[in-house]
């Protein structure tokens, strides 16, 4: 399954989502973990829809589980009580990180892939894989740039990045 096409009316230049397949891992587990509602999963075992009634029914060899991640609600960890000219500039740093693919990527490995890093690990230690399925709007994101520290948590943990370029 693709990352959901980003439409006019969609504020981001980019939508992020992860993608995790499993033999076995109950996609309920996943949601409460990263305390994100699914877009779609199903767990190894349950019965296909089926499409047609002349096809036998059949099971999901593996679980599935695909989530969108929103960058804005995992704000910088900086809190300045009292002081609010330092409050709007964490302001500014969670709307940039919502509209600057770059800064969502190392808010993204930085808050939330380091978060569930043991999870990651364990999903792929179990034979699951794990993706980042990128959309970004060509004509909204003229061009970006991948720092090493990024590059090199996706290595650590795992994580097949996917681009996919969309035409508005």
């Amino acid at each position: 399954m693709e990352a959901r096409k980003l439409s006019k009316s969609d504020p981001q230049p980019f939508q992020l989502s992860l993608r995790i397949r499993h033999p076995s891992m109950d996609p309920d587990d996943l949601s409460r973990e990263f305390k994100i509602e699914a877009e779609h999963s199903y767990r190894a075992g349950d019965p296909r829809a089926l499409r047609s009634g002349i096809a036998p029914a059949s099971v999901h060899a593996e679980s599935y589980w695909l989530g969108a991640l929103d960058p804005g609600k995992w704000p910088p960890d900086i809190s300045f009580p009292g002081h609010p000219k330092l409050q709007i500039a964490a302001e500014h740093l969670r709307a940039t990180a919502t509209n600057s693919f770059s800064w969502a990527l190392s808010l993204s490995t930085t808050r939330f892939f380091h978060l569930h890093a043991e999870l990651l690990r364990r999903i792929r230690s179990e034979g699951g894989q794990v993706s980042l399925l990128v959309a970004l709007s060509a004509s909204e994101v003229g061009s970006f740039s991948l720092v090493p520290e990024v590059s090199r948590a996706f290595a650590e943990f795992g994580i097949t990045v996917e681009f996919e370029l969309t035409n508005d």
